[in-house]
């Protein structure tokens, strides 16, 4: 699969520069039109990469249709106070419409309860009900009594949780309270969900850093230094999962990825039953989220990522 995605990548490039040569000889192209090419293909690479962990069973028939997105306020350098102007506009243009939305952390740029409000406000003209999985932007990488903390908490209720959409269960992680690291009080709480999971037909487990970049073979560049998770604990996280059956699909997905789009955008490997999955948004010209159809069965009928 390297190999096929590789040769691809290289025959695209190879026909970006020759179309690139032939445009520069008639003076019609600049550096906008070379950057809108690299763009492109590297939209395209990351697309092909996701095949591995991407389904399509087709969309005509009726699901829970769920959005999950890391790093929703966008742009560092933004003045918004809450959600991605950026992808605001985009949901009002696509008219798709959410049951469920996943955030995966750094949802607001400052917390306040003003401001994790107006998310709510904001995103549930597309989107009926809204999950968090906390960042360091939500929760200001402080313990447990930080005014931050307190906001969240009065907003969104729970820093980790886990419910069920059509016989799927979600589970959702807070890794920054402890930074990058996930608390005994949750592997406690996960040990026991997992002990109840004979009946589940997919587990999704959402955090917002990274909390698996050491252990994928594929090399990822979260928008945090890779020093975070130099003392992390999901080895054992990863073992509680040992005793699912192999033919229920785990999907860990992060949403600390895509600030800058010279650094990874678009995640995705496959081991096995293991999926491991990173989306994110903020650097304005590859931003992403994942587009997730559930059948009233359970079956996944569709999961891809989408670009705007």
């Amino acid at each position: 699969m390297k190999k096929i995605i590789f040769v691809i990548s290289l025959i695209i490039l190879l026909i970006l520069i020759f179309n690139i040569n032939n445009l520069r000889s008639s003076n019609f192209i600049g550096k906008e039109n070379i950057k809108s090419s690299y763009l492109y293909l590297k939209k395209k690479t990351n697309e092909m990469k996701f095949d591995k962990c991407s389904i399509n069973k087709g969309t005509q028939r009726q699901g829970a249709k769920i959005f999950i997105a890391g790093h929703t306020y966008g742009n560092p350098g933004d003045k918004n106070l809450s959600t991605y102007p950026k992808l605001i506009e985009h949901l009002k243009k696509d008219k798709n419409e959410y049951q469920y939305a996943f955030l995966a952390g750094d949802i607001v740029n400052k917390p306040s309860k003003i401001n994790f409000l107006q998310v709510i406000k904001e995103l549930n003209d597309f989107i009926e009900n809204i999950y968090v999985a906390p960042g360091n932007h939500d929760l200001e990488d402080d313990k447990n009594n930080s005014s931050a903390q307190k906001d969240f908490l009065s907003v969104f209720k729970k820093k980790y949780q886990s419910l069920s959409v059509n016989g799927n269960k979600f589970i959702l992680l807070d890794s920054t309270t402890n930074q990058g690291k996930i608390s005994n009080d949750q592997i406690n709480f996960l040990k026991k969900i997992i002990k109840n999971s004979e009946k589940v037909e997919n587990i999704f487990v959402i955090s917002h850093h990274v909390i698996w970049q050491n252990y994928v073979r594929n090399k990822i560049t979260p928008n945090v230094p890779k020093s975070l998770s130099k003392d992390d604990n999901f080895k054992e996280v990863l073992s509680i999962f040992k005793e699912i059956d192999e033919k229920i699909s785990i999907y860990f997905i992060a949403g600390d990825i895509g600030v800058s789009y010279k650094k990874t955008v678009l995640f995705c490997e496959k081991n096995k039953n293991l999926n491991f999955i990173a989306t994110g948004m903020g650097n304005k010209k590859l931003d992403n989220y994942l587009d997730l159809l559930i059948s009233s069965e359970g079956e996944i009928l569709s999961i891809r990522p989408v670009f705007f």
